[in-house]
């Protein structure tokens, strides 16, 4: 069951994220054609589609870690587009991005690696409050005893655990998720994708979640939209699509 039956006890109308007409190309490759698109405060939103088609684009648009070509994106209010590089820094740490292949570093502990975002982002000296928050965030993913281990000993869903710790121990008001269940067997992705679920509830988190996993889709949204060809095809939650007349749409729901 998606979670948009129950979100309507804490998520309000504010915007916190808001794109106008973005369109981005890579040469003569028109990714994204004219998108737009809001998450409001507490909301995942869910952007479905086949791999390949542009949806990380999307995400990596909104932290300006790719410049678009044309459009807007408001967050927070305010336009990433033209931000200044002090401005987009300081945007940067109020938003999570749990890239698709975990982006640990390999020569760094599990501790270590959840150090790292604290020392870089928010100069925290204290080592107590530092041992705090990793402990925190371990527990948040169930992954207390893995605190020594290096990534070579994890599994690919303890490390989807883990880069998801390093990113909540920054307390992200906005967390970009990019294909968080590629890679993962089905009862892995499961457990993924309701940990999502609870980090949005724990902390009342705005996300969106870029996917081509129905289930992740269907477990995750609170509302959701279809990426084809460089536009939103449909738009609404996992059941009003899942019930729509329209082929292309329906052709996503055919492996549920």
């Amino acid at each position: 069951m998606g979670t948009e039956e129950n979100i309507s006890s804490f998520y309000n109308n504010e915007n916190v994220i808001e794109i106008s007409h973005l369109k981005k190309s890579f040469d003569t490759n028109l990714v994204l054609k004219d998108i737009s698109m809001t998450v409001k405060k507490g909301e995942n939103v869910v952007v479905l589609g086949k791999s390949g088609i542009g949806k990380s684009v999307l995400i990596k648009c909104i932290v300006r870690l790719i410049q678009p070509d044309e459009g807007s994106i408001k967050v927070f209010g305010e336009e990433v587009t033209t931000m200044k590089p002090n401005e987009l820094n300081e945007l940067r740490t109020k938003i999570g991005f749990i890239f698709q292949g975990n982006a640990l570093y390999d020569s760094m502990t599990v501790r270590e690696n959840l150090e790292f975002p604290l020392r870089r982002n928010k100069v925290i000296k204290d080592p107590k409050l530092i041992d705090e928050l990793i402990h925190e965030a371990l527990e948040n993913v169930g992954l207390l005893d893995t605190m020594d281990k290096m990534p070579a000993e994890l599994s690919g869903g303890m490390k989807k655990r883990i880069g998801l710790a390093r990113t909540l121990i920054l307390r992200p008001e906005i967390i970009l998720y990019d294909e968080p269940t590629t890679g993962l067997d089905p009862l892995t992705s499961r457990e993924i994708s309701n940990l999502i679920v609870e980090i949005q509830t724990k902390y009342k988190a705005s996300s969106i979640v870029i996917t081509h996993d129905l289930n992740c889709a269907k477990i995750t949204s609170n509302r959701m939209l279809i990426l084809q060809d460089g536009v939103f095809i449909a738009k609404g939650t996992f059941n009003e699509l899942k019930n729509s007349e329209n082929d292309w749409v329906k052709s996503y729901f055919k492996i549920e």
